[in-house]
């Protein structure tokens, strides 16, 4: 039976996320053994995804005003609250580990060990909800996502103890295209914890004693606890600087100087596309929202393949882009993206 390391660490939103992006590159140059941690974010964190505009997606103020850090994660996806009763869990593993899937399947194949965690921890209807999340009888009760570089892998998401719905509607600007779904009334009624189903709140030791049994019975592996070696922490003192700084927090991704936004619910996720349109042709665009992206920089090549070239052949220039290059916009086609942007172009 193999043996990994386990982490649990309490610690600040710059430590917690520049270590996600240490051990990713870590694992993936054999610097660093195959990882599981739990974590909790103290002080408490508001967290963006990569993809997304921090001003677009939470009441910065506020958040700041009532204690909460406010920080961007090295992954895509969607804005989350990070506290004592939203504890993370992460696993690293190299690339090659899972070079025969693709990103879906890397999911179904991965989201195993949460799940069973979660029955563990007496959760015994947690189950699979495509693309990345993880729910009880249609609520979800985790999210989870993907990051890839340096040949490592990140799988990460959160357990939701409990939380608190009405501070989150506070904190996050929520569109009411993220809201308007007709199964459900109330955002209450689309999530739920482990306190609500078990009726009483389980322990972090409860939490870490789940996840380590989870990856023995389902990778047959043994962890073993330990903390950050010796290059890994060399490398955290150089990147943790990136996620202390504005330019990363508050001045990336931002979208100014566009003529028009359309916001669009898609399989991918939420999507806000910012173009600027002069006589059928789009001179400059902009994509954000709780999208995954692989590789993560993606959008960036779609946005620069897409300027300055005419709204009729948008459609046509992302689906030969989607060919020349090896990426994914998990959950949508680039043909699928093309028609969102020229619906946008075509606005008003």
């Amino acid at each position: 039976m193999s043996t990994w390391r386990f982490l649990f660490h309490r610690a600040p939103d710059d430590y917690l996320l520049a270590t996600e992006e240490v051990l990713t590159k870590g694992v993936g140059l054999r610097k660093s053994p195959p990882t599981v941690r739990v974590n909790i974010f103290d002080p408490p964190a508001v967290l963006i995804g990569f993809n997304q505009d921090v001003y677009e997606e939470v009441n910065v103020d506020l958040a700041k005003e009532l204690g909460f850090r406010v920080n961007r994660r090295p992954s895509g996806g969607g804005t989350i609250l990070m506290y004592e009763d939203t504890p993370g869990w992460e696993l690293w593993i190299p690339k090659d580990y899972v070079a025969h899937l693709d990103i879906s399947s890397m999911y179904e194949y991965l989201i195993r060990i949460p799940i069973k965690a979660f029955h563990n921890l007496g959760v015994t209807k947690a189950t699979f909800r495509p693309k990345n999340d993880i729910e009880v009888n249609g609520r979800k009760i985790s999210g989870t996502g993907i990051y890839t570089e340096y040949d490592g892998v990140l799988f990460c998401g959160t357990v939701l103890l409990d939380f608190n719905v009405e501070l989150m509607l506070k904190l996050l600007k929520l569109p009411i295209e993220k809201l308007s779904d007709k199964v459900v009334k109330s955002f209450e009624e689309r999530l739920t914890t482990v306190k609500r189903e078990l009726g009483f709140k389980p322990s972090i030791d409860d939490v870490v004693i789940a996840f380590k049994k989870a990856v023995k019975e389902v990778l047959n592996v043994d962890l073993v606890d330990g903390d950050l070696n010796e290059w890994e922490l060399m490398e955290l003192e150089e990147v943790i600087k990136k996620y202390r700084s504005d330019e990363w927090v508050y001045g990336f991704r931002r979208g100014s100087g566009f003529n028009r936004v359309c916001t669009h619910k898609t399989p991918a996720g939420l999507l806000r596309i910012h173009v600027k349109v002069f006589e059928d042709v789009l001179e400059s665009i902009l994509i954000t929202g709780d999208f995954f992206t692989y590789p993560n920089t993606l959008i960036y090549d779609v946005e620069a393949r897409l300027k300055w070239v005419r709204i009729d052949d948008v459609v046509e220039v992302l689906e030969r882009f989607g060919k020349e290059v090896n990426g994914t916009i998990h959950g949508l086609s680039f043909r699928e993206l093309g028609n969102y942007i020229v619906s946008c172009c075509r606005a008003g």
